[in-house]
């Protein structure tokens, strides 16, 4: 089994994609952390749409979905909701379906071959997600790739850095199995190595002072977001996409049975 990292959305090879790679989509600051607050927060399924039209279109389709979102950190007009996961831990969200938009990780999910197993990861919810996507990876002797999200399609470090932790800690559950049990070896590829010096470079919370996506929100005023998005394994939810509804196209973000 290989584990890479791609960079950007851009940097994914469909052609290679198996059904069964497992692909994690990052979005720290903070689409992948905020899908995983909703989920903890009750919320029945989180919709992932591409685009603000296809947002709206989801919500006119269905009645009673909030929507929620952002376009350059800002809460789109008209929306009910922003993109600040601080703001979703403080609110009661059971049995409701959310369609949410992002400027950059909702257009991630959509950029991930359909066949393969799109996880959200983030620091929040890191170990529950890499110990899922071992396990599942393994059930396939399947690739596990880590999608960075990016920033306006280019390089983005706050999701490297998280790509880099969520690569160390697969490595390690990793070698942990293999003395457990006959299990195939996990083999970092180059991109995976590379992350992993990023995070020990820029680990939190220096990370915040010089991610560009950090500085964003910050001067945006939503000053608990970036720090909300750095905690470490405070969440054991993992959001999964389950299908694409087939009348308006969202992909169906639902907690993964652990």
């Amino acid at each position: 089994m290989q584990l890479f990292v791609f960079f950007t959305p851009s940097a994914i090879l469909p052609d290679q994609a198996q059904a069964g790679d497992v692909y994690i989509v990052i979005d720290v600051i903070r689409a992948t952390t905020t899908m995983t607050t909703m989920l903890e927060r009750g919320a029945r399924r989180v919709l992932v749409a591409e685009s603000i039209e296809q947002a709206r279109a989801g919500a006119a389709a269905h009645p009673g979905r909030a929507l929620c979102g952002e376009r350059n950190v800002r809460r789109i007009a008209g929306f009910d909701y922003g993109n600040s996961p601080r703001e979703f831990a403080q609110l009661d969200l059971t049995g409701r379906e959310l369609i949410l938009t992002t400027t950059n990780g909702t257009r991630a999910f959509h950029a991930c071959p359909p066949e393969t197993i799109r996880l959200a990861g983030c620091f929040r919810n890191a170990h529950a997600v890499t110990s899922a996507a071992l396990r599942l990876a393994r059930s396939h002797d399947r690739t596990i790739a880590l999608v960075c999200a990016g920033e306006f399609r280019y390089f983005a470090l706050d999701d490297a850095v998280c790509a880099g932790y969520l690569a160390a800690e697969l490595l390690r559950l990793a070698t942990l199995h293999e003395a457990e049990v006959d299990a195939p070896a996990l083999t970092p590829h180059e991109s995976a190595l590379a992350a992993m010096a990023l995070y020990e470079a820029f680990k939190p919370p220096r990370l915040l002072e010089c991610s560009q996506s950090s500085l964003t929100v910050l001067q945006a005023g939503l000053v608990d977001d970036p720090p909300f998005c750095m905690e470490i394994d405070q969440s054991t939810v993992v959001p999964a996409i389950s299908g694409r509804e087939a009348d308006t196209g969202l992909l169906i973000a639902e907690p993964l049975a652990l």
